[in-house]
C-alpha cells in the first residue's frame, strides 16, 4: 500500500509540466535572494519564502495570490503597528490584541472565497509574523513593517516576472477548455435525460459533473487576474455554471416525467435531441458558430415549449403539462449554460446576469476565529511564562500554521504533515549550516546548493499528497537556515529557532486534534441542516427568497458537501441523494409558489399540502391537485387559469419525489411535519 502510493506521487512528480514548473519556481525563488542580497534587505531569505508560497503551475494564480498576498500583508502590517502604538510595554495587552486580530481573519478567511480568503487570513498572522523582529525594540516596528512589505512585494515581483517571460498566459485558454469539456458532457448528460426513466444513469454522472463545475469558480480567479477582461466576464460565467447546476436538476425531473407523450411533445423531444447533437457537434469540432446555431435552436424551442403549455389541448392533460414544464425548464437551463462558452470566447452577453449566492458558514466563522485566538494565547502564555528567548519564533510559527489549516477539510492528518516536512527542513538546514555553507564563497555556488531542495519542494507542493510535507520542508528549511549577507554562522541559535519551529508545529497538531479539533462529521451534519434550512425556507417563507438566489446557494452547499464526503472518504450514496433531492424539492416549491403568484388562497393550499404530505398524509397532494384544477375553471381567476393547472401538474411529482424521500424530509423538516 505505501509503496503503491510512493510510486503513484513518484509519477505524479515526474511528469514533464510540473518538472518545467519546479525550475521556474527555483529560478524565481534564486532571483529573489540574489536581489535581496544586492538590496541590502535584512531579511533577504523573507523574498524567497513568498516566491514559493504563491508558486502555482498557472500564471493566473500567481498574479491572483500574489496581489491578495500583498494586500493582506500590508493590512496586517498597519494593525501591528497600532497593536503595538497601543500596548509597547504591556505583552499581555498585545497578546490579547493581537488574539482578537488574529481571530478576527481566521472568522473572515472562512466566510470570503478563493484568494481573497487568503489575503484575510495572510492580514490576521503577518502581525504575528512581525513580532519577532519588533518585541526587543517596540519603536522599530514601523521600519520592520516596511522591510516586511518591500521583501514580501519583491519575492511577488519575481514570481511574476519569471512566470510571464517563460509561460504564455494559459488561464483563460484553461477555462475555455474547462468550459467545453464541462459543456459537452452536459449536452451529453442532457441527452439521456430526454429518454423516460433514466435516472439511475444519470445518478453518477450528476455527481461526476458537479464535481467538475465545482472547480470552474477556480478556473474563472486565475483567468480574471491573468486577463483583466475576464473580470467583467466573471459574473456571466459564474451564471452559466449555475445554469449547469439547473440543467442537471432539471434533466433528472425531465427524465422521471416523461412515460407522458403526444405528438406535440414528442415532436418538441425529437427537435431538442437534433439541437444537443448539434451542439455536441460544435463542441467537439471547436466550431462557435455551429455551437451559436444549436444555442439559438434551444432557445426557440424553450419559447415554443411555453407555448404548447397553454395550448387548449395541453391544459387538461396534467402528464403533458408536467413534462412540457419540465422540458420547459430544462432547455432554459441549456441556453444558460451553453452561452457561457460564448462569454469566455466574445464577451457576448445574452442575458444580464444574475447575482449568484455562496454558502456562508458562520458557525465554521466564529469556531476557526476562536480556534486562531485560542492558539495565540495558548503559544504568547507559554512564551511569556517560560521566558523563552525565541518564544516569539515559536508564536510566528504557530499562528498561520493553525489559522491556515483550519480551512483544510483535514487539517489534523495536514498538521502532522506540516510537522515531519519542518523536521525534514529542519535537518537539512543543520547539514547546510555546519558543512555546506562554510565553503561558499560567491552567490553562484549557494544558488547550485540551494537548487535541488527547492526544487524538489517545487515539485512536491503541486502533489496534494505531499504538499504539506513540501511546504512544511521549504519554508522552514529557508527560514531557519537565514541566508543572509554576509552569512553569520551560529548552530546555537539556528538550534533554539529549530526547536521553536517544532514546538509550534507541534501545539499546531495538538490544537487541531485534541484542543479544539474540526469535527468533519459535525461540519457535514451542519451543512445538511443549512440546505434543510434553505428548503425550509423556500416552502414557510411569507416572501419566496429569489429563486435564482436560493438555487445557486443550494448548489454551492452541494458542492461543498460533496467535497467533504470525499476528503472524509465516506460513503456518500445516500447523503447526496437525499441533498439532491431537497435541491429538486425547493426548486418545485419556488416553482409552484411562482406558478400561484397573485393567488394566497391557492398558494397556502398547495404548501400546506406539501407539508401533510411529509407529515405523512398520502392523499394532501392528490386533494391539492384537485383543488387546483376546480379553482382553475372559476370565472374570476381565468387568467391565471394555465398557471393554476400547471402548478396542479406538478404536485403528483413532488407526492413521488416526497414519498421516495420521506424519512429525510420528515427529518429534514421537523417544524414543518411536527
Amino acid at each position: 500500500m505505501i509503496l503503491a502510493r510512493l510510486r503513484a506521487t513518484l509519477d505524479f512528480l515526474a511528469r514533464p509540466a510540473l518538472l518545467a514548473h519546479a525550475a521556474r519556481t527555483t529560478l524565481a525563488a534564486l532571483l529573489a535572494l540574489y536581489l535581496a542580497f544586492l538590496l541590502q534587505l535584512d531579511t533577504p531569505y523573507s523574498a524567497m519564502v513568498t516566491v514559493m508560497i504563491v508558486s502555482h503551475p498557472v500564471q493566473g494564480s500567481i498574479l491572483a495570490k500574489s496581489l491578495w498576498r500583498l494586500g493582506g500583508t500590508l493590512l496586517g502590517g498597519a494593525a501591528a503597528i497600532v497593536l503595538m502604538g497601543l500596548a509597547p510595554q504591556s505583552p499581555w495587552l498585545y497578546l490579547a490584541g493581537l488574539s482578537i486580530w488574529v481571530g478576527l481573519g481566521a472568522a473572515a478567511s472562512t466566510l470570503l472565497r478563493g484568494f481573497r480568503s487568503y489575503g484575510a487570513v495572510l492580514a490576521g498572522y503577518t502581525v504575528a509574523l512581525v513580532l519577532p523582529f519588533a518585541v526587543s525594540d517596540p519603536n522599530s516596528i514601523f521600519l520592520v513593517v516596511v522591510h516586511r512589505v518591500v521583501v514580501v512585494s519583491l519575492g511577488i515581483v519575481c514570481s511574476a516576472f519569471v512566470s510571464a517571460a517563460l509561460v504564455r498566459p494559459t488561464a483563460a485558454r484553461g477555462l475555455e477548455r474547462l468550459l467545453a469539456r464541462l459543456l459537452g458532457d452536459l449536452v451529453a448528460y442532457a441527452r439521456i435525460g430526454l429518454d423516460p426513466g433514466q435516472d439511475d444513469r444519470l445518478r453518477p454522472l450528476r455527481r461526476a459533473l458537479s464535481a467538475k463545475i465545482g472547480e470552474l469558480e477556480t478556473a474563472i480567479l486565475f483567468a480574471a487576474a491573468e486577463m483583466p477582461e475576464r473580470a467583467l466576464q466573471a459574473t456571466a460565467l459564474r451564471e452559466a455554471a449555475a445554469g449547469m447546476f439547473g440543467a442537471l436538476t432539471a434533466a433528472a425531473a425531465l427524465t422521471e416525467a416523461l412515460p407522458a407523450q403526444g405528438p406535440v411533445l414528442a415532436a418538441l423531444l425529437d427537435e431538442t435531441r437534433a439541437a444537443l447533437v448539434l451542439a455536441g457537434q460544435g463542441l467537439a469540432d471547436n466550431d462557435l458558430g455551429r455551437l451559436r446555431r444549436a444555442i439559438n435552436a434551444l432557445d426557440d424551442l424553450g419559447v415554443r415549449a411555453h407555448a404548447a403549455l397553454v395550448a387548449p389541448g395541453t391544459l387538461n392533460d396534467s402528464a403533458a403539462l408536467l413534462a412540457g414544464d419540465r422540458l420547459s425548464d430544462l432547455l432554459g437551463e441549456l441556453v444558460r449554460a451553453l452561452s457561457g462558452l460564448d462569454v469566455s470566447r466574445e464577451g457576448i452577453l445574452r442575458n444580464a446576469p444574475r447575482r449568484n449566492a455562496i454558502h456562508l458558514d458562520t458557525e465554521w466563522a466564529v469556531r476557526n476565529g476562536v480556534r486562531g485566538a485560542l492558539a495565540v494565547m495558548l503559544g504568547g502564555a507559554l512564551w511569556f511564562e517560560t521566558a523563552w528567548p525565541t518564544g516569539a519564533t515559536m508564536l510566528a510559527g504557530l499562528t498561520p500554521n493553525v489559522v491556515l489549516l483550519s480551512l483544510r477539510e483535514r487539517p489534523s492528518s495536514d498538521a502532522a504533515h506540516l510537522l515531519w516536512g519542518i523536521v525534514l527542513g529542519a535537518l537539512l538546514g543543520l547539514f547546510y549550516l555546519l558543512w555546506v555553507l562554510p565553503q561558499i564563497t560567491d552567490f553562484p555556488l549557494l544558488a547550485l546548493w540551494l537548487a535541488p531542495p527547492v526544487f524538489l519542494a517545487a515539485a512536491a507542493m503541486t502533489s496534494p499528497a505531499a504538499m504539506f510535507y513540501g511546504i512544511g520542508f521549504v519554508v522552514f528549511f529557508i527560514t531557519l537556515l537565514a541566508p543572509t549577507n554576509p552569512m553569520t554562522y551560529d548552530p546555537a541559535f539556528f538550534l533554539d529557532s529549530a526547536l521553536a519551529t517544532l514546538v509550534g508545529a507541534g501545539l499546531t497538531v495538538l490544537v487541531h486534534r485534541y484542543i479544539l479539533p474540526v469535527n468533519a462529521r459535525a461540519l457535514r451534519r451542519h451543512l445538511l441542516e443549512e440546505i434543510s434550512g434553505d428548503l425550509a425556507r423556500a416552502l414557510s417563507a411569507p416572501e419566496p427568497p429569489e429563486a435564482g438566489v436560493w438555487e445557486t446557494r443550494m448548489h454551492d452547499r452541494m458542492r461543498l458537501l460533496v467535497a467533504r464526503l470525499r476528503a472524509a472518504n465516506v460513503p456518500a450514496e445516500i447523503t447526496l441523494r437525499n441533498g439532491f433531492a431537497a435541491l429538486r424539492l425547493g426548486r418545485d416549491v419556488l416553482r409552484l409558489r411562482g406558478l400561484l403568484a397573485g393567488d394566497a388562497w391557492a398558494t397556502q393550499r398547495a404548501l400546506e399540502a406539501i407539508s401533510a404530505r411529509i407529515c405523512g398524509r398520502r392523499d394532501a397532494l392528490a386533494n391539492a391537485a384537485l383543488f387546483l384544477r376546480a379553482r382553475a375553471d372559476l370565472p374570476d381567476v381565468a387568467e391565471r387559469a394555465s398557471a393554476m393547472r400547471r402548478a396542479a401538474a406538478l404536485l403528483p411529482a413532488v407526492e413521488a419525489l416526497v414519498g421516495s424521500h420521506r424519512h429525510f424530509f420528515r427529518q429534514a423538516l421537523p417544524k414543518t411535519s411536527s
